[in-house]
């Protein structure tokens, strides 16, 4: 079977609402090619001297101001690194810097908000378009190369909570491996990021 048409053992989003403690309320993530976390951090101008390690129940009961910044990143699969970064906006200054290596990003602001945005596609400072799946099978795609990964995602008639697990899947089979109950109880890397890091 064509691993770019795999499906995860577990719905996406109700892993989520289960393990992302309020992240179901909003979420800005980045899968990032790379393996080291460090670097990955000293690029989006974390304060690397600051480092906690923590799981996302112990993440949501830290003491934050409205709007600060930060990272929460770690290992996802072998090539592939995962963070949740906070304070940021899509294609934000921070996520430019990451240099020459392909950057996926899921901006996600709930019902209630402006909702879900493109599965941007980044690199080495440029936003190459989104690869988020057609409405319907064979419809157009901004980044037609990755239209193999998209069998069976296809948004038409279904949910934006429906919409943030397929958007997953479309992760999983890009990056070799989806979010499941060990993903999302990991420990990571939390480190906050100075706002004066990313004043003009």
């Amino acid at each position: 079977m064509d691993k770019r048409q795999d499906l995860p053992a577990d719905n996406q989003w109700d892993l989520l609402v289960e393990h992302g403690e309020w992240l179901e309320l909003g979420f800005h993530a980045l899968w990032i090619e790379g393996d080291n976390e460090e670097e990955l951090a000293r690029l989006l101008r974390g304060d690397l001297d600051a480092r906690v390690e923590c799981d996302l129940r112990t993440l949501a009961r830290m003491d934050a101001e409205p709007d600060a910044m930060g990272v929460w990143i770690g290992p996802h699969a072998p090539g592939w690194t995962h963070a949740f970064v906070f304070g940021m906006w899509s294609f934000h200054p921070a996520i430019r810097n990451l240099g020459k290596r392909r950057v996926f990003e899921v901006q996600y602001t709930g019902e209630v908000g402006e909702g879900l945005e493109p599965l941007y596609l980044n690199y080495d400072g440029e936003q190459l378009g989104d690869v988020t799946p057609p409405f319907e099978e064979g419809g157009d795609m901004v980044l037609p190369d990755y239209r193999p990964y998209t069998v069976g995602l296809e948004l038409e008639g279904k949910r934006m909570r429906e919409h943030v697990h397929l958007f997953f899947c479309m992760m999983g089979r890009v990056t070799g491996r989806f979010a499941d109950r060990d993903w999302w109880t990991a420990a990571r890397a939390f480190y906050r990021i100075p706002r004066e890091a990313w004043e003009e």
